[in-house]
Parts: structure tokens; C-alpha cells; sequence
């Protein structure tokens, strides 16, 4: 079994990133060290197959050129359903470099050994459409509560009525605040408990809304 401990963060100067993401699935501070990694975690955050999630939590040694190595891969990633999922987090201008191709072989190998799987995920999948600015703006309420009376009056209202553009609940629903009620459907839409196209459009009034 591997031992689940981070790689230790050291303090940095000049222009390396470094960011700690707390309330993570693993109900820990996940540490991120550089942008791309950060807006990953925000995927991993919200979406809701995801149960647990790890930072660098594994040593790999490997030979590259004659010396031993040890490579840390990004993430570990648990799902609801058990399966284990190690991801290195790399540009895709990066990918392919001849050091890279052998630390992923040797993250390959012990996915293997241990019934893991192995993904090397790029920008391309991470900052795809709009995907990083809805969740940016679901994110700035994440710290404040949900109103139940105002969430049960969302989700009856578009049971019954169905599928609708926000500023037409906003209309059903115009005996609330607008301000509490996109606090609120913004905190729904984040739970999964309403849906909403938060890739191929960017979350405005005329973003249709709908129950699960």
C-alpha cells in the first residue's frame, strides 16, 4: 500500500506559483504549484465522482540517462466508486520530452501493479470553453450558506415548470431578493442539484436552468 504523504513545499521566490486550496474532497489543504495545477483542482472539486483527492502523493524512483531518479506525480485521485486515478498535471508543450516520456512510463508501471490508472492531463482538457470562469464565478459563493426555503422554492419551481433561462426564474421566483436567489442557484448548480451548460457557454441570465 502506498503511503499517502505529500512531498513536502518549500517556500519560493520569484515567479514559481504556489497555492493552497482548502475544503478539497479530502476535507485537507491541497497544495498546487503552478496555475494550471490550480484550475485542475477546481475541476476536480466539482466534480462529483470525485471523493478524494491527493497531492503528490506518491514517490516514483526510476533510471533516466544513467541515474536514479525520483519523480512525484501531481495528484491521486479517488472516485465514489473505489477506482484510483494518478494524474500529472503538464502543458502539452511538455509532454513529450524525452525526461517526461520516462517518469510516465514509470507512473505507468505501478498503476499497473496497483490496478491504477495513469492520466497526463494538458490545458487543453483543463481550460476547455468556459469551463474555468463559470467555476470561478460558482466559486465566489462557496463560503456562504444556502437559504433552504429559497433552494426548495428553485428546484419545485423548475420541476413544475421545467427547463427555463435563469432570468425567467428569476421572473417565477421575483418574491425573493435576486441577489439571494443567485447566491442560492449558484450553490445549487455547484452541488449538481441543478444543471447548467458550464462548458460550451458562460453562466448569464439567459443560461438555461434545470432540475436533476
Amino acid at each position: 500500500m502506498v503511503q499517502l504523504v505529500a512531498r513536502r513545499i518549500r517556500p519560493t521566490r520569484g515567479r514559481n506559483y504556489r497555492s493552497k486550496i482548502s475544503r478539497s474532497k479530502s476535507l485537507r489543504i491541497i497544495h498546487t504549484e503552478s496555475l494550471l495545477e490550480r484550475d485542475y483542482v477546481r475541476i476536480a472539486n466539482f466534480d462529483s465522482k470525485v471523493s478524494k483527492i491527493f497531492f503528490q502523493p506518491v514517490g516514483i524512483r526510476f533510471h533516466y540517462k544513467g541515474r536514479r531518479r525520483r519523480y512525484f506525480p501531481d495528484f491521486l485521485i479517488v472516485t465514489t466508486d473505489g477506482q484510483h486515478f494518478l494524474i500529472e498535471v503538464k502543458l502539452t508543450k511538455y509532454v513529450n520530452t524525452n525526461l517526461n516520456k520516462a517518469k510516465f512510463e514509470a507512473a505507468r508501471l505501478l498503476c499497473l501493479e496497483k490496478k491504477w490508472t495513469f492520466h497526463v492531463i494538458t490545458e487543453e482538457q483543463i481550460r476547455i470553453g468556459y469551463l474555468q470562469s463559470n467555476l470561478k464565478l460558482l466559486l465566489e459563493v462557496k463560503a456562504h450558506k444556502t437559504t433552504p426555503a429559497v433552494t426548495e422554492f428553485i428546484k419545485t419551481v423548475l420541476t413544475y415548470y421545467g427547463p427555463q433561462s435563469v432570468a425567467e426564474l428569476l421572473k417565477q421566483c421575483e418574491i425573493v431578493e435576486s441577489s439571494m436567489m443567485m447566491l442560492n442557484l449558484h450553490k445549487l448548480i455547484y452541488a449538481h442539484e441543478v444543471k447548467a451548460e458550464v462548458v460550451k457557454e458562460r453562466l448569464s441570465q439567459k443560461s438555461y436552468v434545470w432540475v436533476v
